[in-house]
């Protein structure tokens, strides 16, 4: 132990008085307990100014929290609510003014403003959550890391924050890899022509948002049809009204331009592997046919598409519309029926 003397002016030991007082008037144990502190604040922040600034400048969580509160922007609900409300909300996206409200697009202009940003905020509001970036040079992408926090609200975060960038930065979403205590968000440079949010966004976070909106729409429409297709078993077609009109008169229907749609290329452009994909896609939402298998026998490539009709002239329909589709394709085939099961076998490997 070094004993050594030590000049202070009047200013500085009222500072240690708080530490004083809880040390019965130990002006040792007060240094140590101010020594501590320091320490405590060094490991946050580089220098001593910058933690006397963030501490002076930041209120601490609890003094926030209840500031918040108390000036009703905002409630206290208990994690399990808010997670339960996040996790029944997943697919829906976010709207503007919500992300806008966490995020200032007048203060924040860059993806390091962003980050520092959030930290903050995270450290201020007890959310946990520790944001980080990089950038990958290769395939010029930007990549922002989320860890810790609750990981409803941490996927919660990665949406606002992938939104904000879309709308003020020009970046998109090529790809989001979660994991079980953090997200990295993969960022490309995107320039929407329009003010709708680009594909990665919608891909990656709003699988449901176009639904939602449509069955907000028309909810009566929608609920009715969806209790019907319950009650059935999902045994009903669902057709368009051309396609549905040219079966009422005994044709059959051209449905290449299904196929054409869902490509988004003409359909001699659509290689085969994309023509069965897309025949999969149609026996979804359609439920004119029940399965579409692809095998492989002997070298050569075979469609096996079951339907549950019982009539042979229904079964023979199927045939001539899916032949007419194939051949406005190119491709050379011989078909083949088996009951209710079809097979296409075609010259061409996928």
């Amino acid at each position: 132990m070094i004993r050594k003397n030590i000049s202070m002016e009047d200013e500085y030991l009222q500072k240690l008085r708080p530490f004083l007082d809880n040390n019965s008037g130990n002006l040792s144990a007060a240094i140590r307990d101010a020594i501590e502190l320091a320490e405590a604040a060094l490991q946050e922040y580089d220098t001593i100014e910058e933690a006397i600034k963030h501490l002076r400048e930041e209120p601490g969580y609890p003094a926030l929290r209840n500031s918040l509160i108390e000036s009703g922007e905002c409630i206290l609900m208990s994690q399990l609510a808010v997670r339960w409300l996040i996790e029944k909300t997943d697919g829906i996206l976010v709207e503007e003014g919500i992300v806008s409200e966490l995020f200032n697009p007048y203060r924040i202009k860059s993806l390091p403003d962003l980050v520092g940003y959030l930290n903050t905020r995270s450290r201020n509001m007890g959310w946990e959550l520790v944001a980080s970036t990089y950038h990958l040079d290769d395939d010029k992408t930007e990549v922002i890391i989320l860890e810790n926090g609750d990981p409803s609200f941490r996927a919660f975060i990665s949406e606002k924050i992938s939104i904000f960038l879309a709308l003020y930065m020009d970046l998109d979403v090529s790809f989001v890899h979660r994991k079980s205590n953090s997200i990295r968000i993969y960022l490309k440079e995107y320039r929407s022509m329009g003010l709708e949010l680009p594909p990665g966004i919608l891909k990656n976070f709003g699988a449901f948002d176009a639904v939602f909106k449509e069955i907000k729409s028309r909810p009566d429409f929608w609920i009715s049809l969806i209790v019907r297709y319950r009650q059935q078993r999902y045994q009903r077609v669902n057709l368009n009204k051309d396609v549905f009109e040219a079966f009422l008169v005994g044709e059959v229907p051209d449905v290449t331009s299904f196929f054409e749609e869902s490509a988004g290329k003409p359909i001699r452009e659509i290689s085969l592997c994309e023509m069965i994909v897309a025949t999969k896609k149609l026996a979804s939402v359609t439920q004119l046919v029940s399965d579409v298998e692809r095998v492989f026998e002997e070298g050569r490539m075979q469609v096996k598409i079951r339907h549950q009709f019982s009539s042979e002239k229904a079964s023979l329909k199927l045939v001539e519309m899916f032949s007419r589709l194939f051949q406005a394709a190119g491709y050379e085939f011989e078909v083949r029926i088996i009951s209710n099961l079809l097979i296409f076998e075609f010259r061409e490997k996928c």
